[in-house]
């Protein structure tokens, strides 16, 4: 969810930038940047309740659809351990070719599969240690 966040913080800097400027009154100005932000943080929210309901439903029903994301890695971990370890001995004993021919979208699955469980896995990390992290204040920073 950190890149949608990255991508709605340069759209948030040119409204709030926009409302300064064609708003005179900083009461009013304060007013509508107010509630760009929660609209803003309002959309996020709804996003995010979408992905937690689907997440849920695939949970929900059964073991075969909440477990086919990991059975495809392991399946495409299995035929790279095959093809770089396994096949090589086989050609080199036997003489005989035993490597599957995997297409270059296969191999870009597995990167974007394990890149995202990486990702992932990280900035669950992340948030658990900001979350366990005690707030300070400006006055405990300075002082």
């Amino acid at each position: 969810m950190l890149p949608v966040l990255n991508a709605i913080a340069p759209l948030a800097k040119i409204l709030f930038n926009t409302v300064d400027k064609a708003v005179a009154d900083k009461d009013l100005a304060a007013k509508l940047k107010a509630d760009l932000q929660t609209q803003m943080l309002q959309s996020h929210t709804q996003e995010l309740q979408a992905a937690s309901r689907i997440i849920e439903a695939e949970a929900k029903a059964g073991w075969f659809t909440s477990s086919w994301r990991p059975l495809l890695m392991y399946v495409l971990i299995t035929i790279l351990v095959w093809n770089y370890i396994f096949s090589p001995i086989i050609t080199v004993l036997f003489g005989v070719k035993a490597s599957v021919d995997m297409p270059s979208e296969v191999t870009n699955l597995l990167t974007v599969g394990v890149g995202g469980y990486t990702i992932g896995r990280s900035a669950e990390s992340v948030a658990k240690s900001l979350a366990a992290r005690p707030v300070q204040s400006k006055d405990q920073e300075n002082g």
